[in-house]
């Protein structure tokens, strides 16, 4: 095989590679389109990778939460300082207020970008960290709180309050549709079914009667 053969044959297997890789699972997580989130959920592996990015320039924040709200919530705030470092922080709140930071940083980075308009943060963590203050995750609709801030933390600060930069969403992590199945309607409607076919059994019995 000669050099060209070899230079296309990387490259075609390159862009194989390159098309193959994707994520499980996408959502808007806001109405006005301010929060994207991916997400790949390895249950064999007990990894949960996730990739959040917001229309900021400052930092974006994102929740497992029981409750829909900020107490018992396991949060992680994500940013770019000024050098252009990715930053991620795990924190979790007993209130709905000022979260705390976890002397357990399971939320671990794997990627952060900026462009003049979005931060982009990647991170992963156990689906299921059995730690106290980290929330495990099951197959079945899962809080997923979001926010953002027009401004990074400052250098050992606590980020800002989000202000009305923020909101909650119910999504399925582990698999595409985890929602409650509805119960099948019975036909005629909530009246029961049709007369002739709830007649059926009480012809049946009307030779024993006689």
């Amino acid at each position: 095989m000669q050099l060209p053969e070899v230079l296309l044959f990387m490259c075609v297997t390159w862009c194989r590679w390159l098309s193959s890789y994707g994520w499980q699972q996408e959502a808007w997580l806001d109405e006005a389109g301010n929060i994207m989130l991916y997400w790949t959920a390895d249950v064999k592996k007990n990894v949960l990778m996730v990739e959040i990015q917001g229309r900021t320039q400052g930092y974006v924040a994102l929740g497992i939460s029981r409750t829909k709200t900020m107490a018992g919530a396991d949060l992680l705030i994500g940013y770019l300082d000024q050098e252009g470092e990715p930053h991620v922080l795990d924190y979790w709140s007993d209130k709905n207020g000022p979260p705390i930071l976890d002397k357990s940083q399971d939320w671990k980075l794997l990627a952060g970008r900026e462009n003049g308009t979005h931060t982009m943060i990647r991170v992963r963590r156990p689906i299921r960290p059995n730690i106290v203050n980290d929330i495990n995750v099951y197959d079945f609709p899962t809080w997923i709180l979001w926010a953002w801030h027009p401004h990074d933390p400052g250098k050992d600060q606590a980020p800002e309050y989000h202000h009305k930069n923020r909101g909650a969403t119910r999504l399925c992590l582990l698999t595409s549709d985890c929602w409650p199945k509805s119960p099948r309607p019975i036909a005629g409607g909530a009246g029961g079914g049709h007369p002739s076919l709830a007649l059926i059994p009480l012809l049946a019995l009307l030779p024993r009667l006689f």
